[in-house]
């Protein structure tokens, strides 16, 4: 017996001896240098990621590209290697190395892909080239006439269909109202930046400012008819090249019912109030500051705060109905097409929910980009700007299939303006031109999306050097053949539309 055992021991010892031998060795940093690319699916849309293993002042690192964004050799520091299992510092990238496939697998990393799990497998692959700025060699709209309102406008722009005149908000907080011919007809002070876009209702015009108030005037004239207080205290906007900035670069505009106005505000309110004399009725809490403008549907109020959360609320005393998380910050207006509320999420997706329910009915992933552009549905489509996919979507409002995207020079995080022919979109830069980010206002064939013109002014050396956005941050106008918009450099135009 005791031989037995002996041959068995020895027998399992030779084994196992002979599976440490076939077993592969760990990788060292010479294996992997070099580069690595993948093509990870979420929501059935893919998207190329590419990493670069390098030594670097003697230190083993990795980069990161994301080709579709323009994004090119981000460090992703120095690389540590455990048996299998490699990682990078100070920005992790956890993978594992698989000798058989000679692949690296692992996930990608939440500060690229919020909120999901995606899964990703690399693949050795050819060096990628750092892509060149597009050059958009595109013909120019003709200018009907242009005029400069005092100062950058990112609120978007409002008109008055009897009067004819446009309402103009800029960061000096003055409103503008300005006629079809281009004549400045009146302005009015708030003495804070407008960010929220005017609202025309009846004979009046009404628009909030960071002054924490909402004004009602006389559209004719700009006379001052009440204001009321919106906002209880919220902090100072954090400009977007500050640490801490939260992004907040837009506000509420005013919504009506017949009953009362709804405006939703930065100190986490929702506010309803009596259109007579702007007195308080109702207000709602949410849990985190809002820049949506809510949205109206049947007897309920639509809002959502930079928590995620959408809530829908009965308009005669703001009582609760329905509940959604969409996870991440929803900062553009909540749009009602029929029965559906859209709504844009920084979780990369377009969400269409029943907007008497709260159910969800689709979604549409925009891979790494937040989607803050307001959509706006003609005929069964929803259009939409985006932010890092520095592109325009046309997506199908029943299901949420993609009908097209078209590239644009820059972020284009306004509201589109579309007719039955085209689709106007602004796009904000930074830096010098041709660049990744370039502002402009671009023309697209509603049923291709392809571009038809564009119109670019080249940003100024200060404004190159201090590394403020330019371009066109609000949202356009179109009316019958022309195209209003006011840029960042506070200059509303009038261009022809053609045809």
């Amino acid at each position: 017996m005791r031989t037995i055992v002996r041959w068995g021991i020895g027998l399992i010892c030779a084994t196992n001896a002979i599976a440490l031998q076939a077993q592969p060795a760990p990788p060292t940093f010479t294996d992997l240098t070099g580069w690595w690319s993948a093509e990870p699916i979420h929501a059935g849309e893919s998207s190329q990621v590419v990493l670069q293993f390098s030594e670097k002042e003697g230190k083993p690192t990795a980069q990161l590209s994301l080709p579709a964004i323009g994004v090119h050799a981000v460090p992703l520091g120095t690389v540590t290697l455990d048996g299998n299992r490699i990682d990078t510092q100070p920005l992790s990238f956890p993978l594992t190395w698989n000798a058989e496939r000679r692949t690296l697998s692992g996930v990608l990393p939440r500060d690229a892909v919020p909120v999901y799990d995606i899964p990703v497998e690399f693949h050795r692959s050819e060096p990628v080239a750092k892509p060149e700025p597009t050059q958009w060699k595109v013909e120019p709209p003709k200018m009907k006439w242009s005029v400069q309102v005092g100062g950058p406008a990112w609120a978007g722009l409002e008109r008055d269909a009897q009067s004819g005149l446009l309402f103009v908000g800029n960061e000096q907080g003055v409103l503008n109202a300005v006629d079809a011919r281009g004549t400045i007809r009146w302005k009015f002070p708030t003495d804070k930046p407008i960010r929220g876009r005017p609202a025309v209702i009846g004979e009046s015009v009404y628009v909030s400012s960071d002054s924490g108030f909402l004004y009602r005037l006389n559209k004719r004239t700009g006379v001052e008819q009440w204001r009321a207080r919106i906002d209880a205290g919220s902090p100072a906007r954090i400009p977007p090249d500050q640490e801490k900035s939260r992004w907040d670069r837009y506000g509420s505009s005013v919504v009506a019912d017949g009953q009362h106005l709804y405006v939703a505000s930065r100190d986490k309110n929702l506010y309803a109030l009596d259109p007579e004399n702007g007195r308080e009725i109702w207000r709602v809490t949410a849990g985190d500051m809002m820049t949506a403008t809510p949205a109206v549907y049947r007897d309920l109020i639509l809002f959502a705060a930079f928590d995620g959360k959408v809530q829908a609320v009965q308009a005669r005393d703001g009582k609760l109905r329905w509940t959604y998380d969409a996870k991440l910050a929803v900062a553009g207006d909540l749009v009602v097409s029929g029965d559906r509320v859209l709504i844009g999420s920084r979780t990369y997706e377009l969400i269409a929910l029943d907007a008497g329910s709260g159910k969800e009915q689709w979604r549409r992933y925009y891979w790494f980009s937040w989607i803050e552009s307001p959509p706006v549905v003609h005929e069964g489509v929803v259009y939409t700007g985006s932010s890092d996919a520095v592109s325009v979507y046309a997506i199908d409002v029943a299901d949420g299939s993609l009908h097209w995207k078209t590239p644009v020079p820059g972020w284009s995080w306004s509201r589109t303006a579309v007719n039955d022919r085209f689709v106007v979109a602004g796009a904000v830069g930074v830096g010098a031109t041709p660049g990744f980010r370039s502002g402009a206002l671009v023309a697209l064939e509603r049923a291709s999306g392809a571009i038809r013109w564009l119109y670019q002014e080249e940003p100024s050396k200060d404004v190159i050097d201090a590394k403020k956005n330019w371009g066109f941050g609000a949202s356009p106008l179109i009316v019958d053949d022309v195209v209003y918009a006011v840029d960042l450099n506070g200059r509303l135009y009038a261009f022809e539309l053609g045809r």
